[in-house]
């Protein structure tokens, strides 16, 4: 096998290993976000499913677009500010002029993306390009569950500073995979988002915190598995781990809601039509 085969292979393995919260992670969050809209909302019921279901296309874009990987996480306490003061730079323009696009990128897009998804799905709103919105509302989700998983934030992303590598597909793929049916979503009261780069900004500087307690918790969970990667260890990760794992995946649900309904507000509120029909090439992108 050539060097350069043996890099994609490498590469893609890498990719599937940090996919945030799993595909069905994805379609948990994606798929009870309209449980959460009020009555004047109902027609967005319909759309479910296929944000359900096209939960996890930033994660497929991966394999082949080059440039998507950067959008799915901020390493966030590898800035001096936020190291500092708990927050960084958010305006995009300033905070490419202060730190640098070659640091940005080296330490992802998240945030920065986030809004502009956001920004694209009000444009579609408004021009009631109803398939491009599904499937935009879809990636929108995906990017707000990416900023609630703690090890999307940091540096530290799959324990390898820690002596922990591994845990990114433990916790996020295996251990949600395991317990995904005892995850309930519960119906959330919406707000309008004042500020959306603020909203962001705000929801990935309070999970960051949960990065600390996972990384204990995996200890914990492994030394008490007889330090082994078994049942055990997954069941104790979960005894752990698993009430903030409901809260980050309830908070990513009702925050990606939360979100569309503000696009949807901001695009003058257009009627929103019960079902959508794709093309088999208008999904992935």
């Amino acid at each position: 096998m050539k060097r350069n085969t043996i890099q994609s292979v490498l590469m893609f393995a890498m990719i599937l290993l940090l996919c945030s919260w799993g595909e069905k992670g994805h379609q948990k969050i994606n798929g009870s976000a309209s449980q959460n809209f009020p009555a004047r909302l109902n027609r967005y019921n319909g759309w479910s499913e296929k944000l359900a279901e096209h939960g996890s296309d930033p994660d497929k874009r991966r394999r082949t677009d080059p440039t998507e990987d950067i959008k799915h996480y901020i390493d966030i306490d590898a800035y001096s500010d936020f190291l500092q003061t708990n927050r960084i730079v958010e305006g995009k323009e300033e905070a490419f002029n202060k730190y640098g696009e070659e640091f940005i990128k080296k330490n992802g897009t998240l945030p920065w993306v986030t809004d502009s998804t956001y920004q694209e799905l009000v444009k579609q709103f408004r021009a009631k390009e109803w398939s491009k919105a599904v499937l935009t509302a879809a990636d929108l989700g995906h990017y707000v569950a990416d900023g609630h998983m703690p090890l999307h934030l940091t540096l530290n992303y799959d324990g390898q500073l820690t002596g922990q590598k591994g845990i990114h597909n433990r916790y996020e793929s295996k251990m949600i995979n395991l317990y995904i049916d005892s995850i309930t979503v519960k119906r959330s009261r919406l707000h309008k988002v004042q500020n959306v780069s603020r909203y962001v900004f705000d929801y990935m500087y309070q999970n960051y915190q949960y990065k600390d307690s996972l990384l204990k918790d995996d200890l914990i969970a492994f030394n008490a598995s007889g330090q082994e990667y078994g049942a055990m260890y997954y069941q104790t990760l979960w005894s752990q781990f698993g009430t903030i794992t409901i809260r980050l995946i309830t908070d990513s649900s009702k925050a990606t809601a939360e979100l569309i309904r503000t696009a949807w507000i901001e695009a003058g509120r257009p009627r929103i039509p019960r079902e959508i029909s794709l093309n088999a090439d208008e999904s992935i992108k």
